[in-house]
């Protein structure tokens, strides 16, 4: 970590001239096709992110979006330091810790974790082993800790080192400042997973929301770790209820979002849980399910990412139908 004692002192506008160079507008991660047969989400997702460029957008007021090396890394400076949220994949920890210090000039002294994914997590080694305290919620240490698999995508991972883990955990919710920032940590339970992290940046009209939104892509609704539809849905409409029309929506994948493209992503998790609601009230099997195709109406546009419409589909019809364990 470049830890360059003399630029500490630099004044918050000497930023602007360099930041300027290092934004892109619209920057988009773009997905690579989808996992394959045979092909584990962390394989696919890792040959993905090792060929991205990695972009930086500005957020404004001293805030940060740097996307392209695994889940979206959001960065908030003050007079000393830097604040990040999640911290990508593990092969690009250095190249994204060089692009934060080259735009925020402070050196990354904090990080929070939005849940335990190894696209959010898998810089933790190189930024503990550099002093930074790490932040998550309760759950997100015990997952670290030990193996864990994500039922229908293929994703095992774990146990990460001690340097890995989080040092400071909280239950339902935690305040944090980070120069004029107030950054408000919420857990409204288990959605995506059972730990995750939506953080409100109050001053700067932003919510980071991890993976419980990716834009435009259908969720991973990781089971295994007490992920559900019900959940998800939930957590979202926690999320409207805090934001407004002005409000900047981080999504843990694909560019910024606004508030109407949450409603939108919201409503179609609603329709199609209602869908397959219907299908198990009739006695459907989850092959059944998939064979009627409830997402079609929004495959287009929603059905592109890591998740095909079938794998959403049948983890939608566990969720709801608590087979959890399904085919791991």
């Amino acid at each position: 970590m470049k830890h360059i004692l003399h630029k500490l002192g630099l004044a918050f506008a000497s930023i602007q001239p360099i930041v300027l160079v290092l934004v892109t507008t619209g920057a988009v991660m773009t997905v690579a096709g989808q996992v394959g047969a045979g092909e584990t989400v962390i394989q696919k997702a890792t040959e993905q992110f090792e060929n991205n460029p990695l972009k930086v957008t500005s957020l404004g007021k001293g805030l940060f979006m740097f996307s392209g090396d695994g889940g979206n890394v959001t960065a908030i400076v003050d007079d000393g330091s830097t604040l990040i949220i999640d911290s990508g994949v593990d092969s690009r920890a250095t190249e994204l810790n060089d692009a934060i210090f080259k735009a925020t000039l402070r050196p990354v002294t904090r990080l929070v974790n939005t849940h335990w994914h190894f696209d959010h997590t898998g810089g933790n080694v190189f930024l503990g082993s550099s002093g930074v305290t790490i932040i998550a919620q309760e759950n997100v240490k015990k997952q670290l800790s030990s193996v864990q698999d994500v039922p229908f995508v293929g994703l095992r991972d774990g146990h990460y080192p001690s340097q890995a883990l989080p040092t400071v955990t909280y239950s339902k919710s935690m305040v944090l400042r980070q120069g004029p920032q107030q950054l408000t940590l919420v857990n409204y339970g288990p959605a995506h997973t059972d730990g995750d992290t939506i953080i409100y940046i109050a001053r700067a009209n932003v919510a980071v929301v991890g993976d419980i939104f990716s834009n435009p892509f259908y969720p991973i609704i990781d089971l295994a770790s007490g992920g559900s539809i019900d959940g998800m849905i939930y957590s979202l409409d926690r999320v409207l209820a805090q934001t407004d029309g002005q409000t900047k929506i981080v999504p843990g994948h694909g560019p910024v979002a606004t508030r109407a493209d949450l409603q939108e992503y919201r409503d179609i998790l609603v329709q199609v849980r209602q869908r397959i609601q219907v299908l198990i009230g009739a006695g459907k099997t989850m092959d059944e399910v998939v064979a009627a195709a409830p997402t079609k109406d929004f495959d287009a546009k929603w059905g592109s990412g890591y998740v095909t419409p079938d794998v959403f589909t049948k983890m939608v019809f566990s969720s709801l139908a608590g087979t959890s364990t399904a085919s791991r």
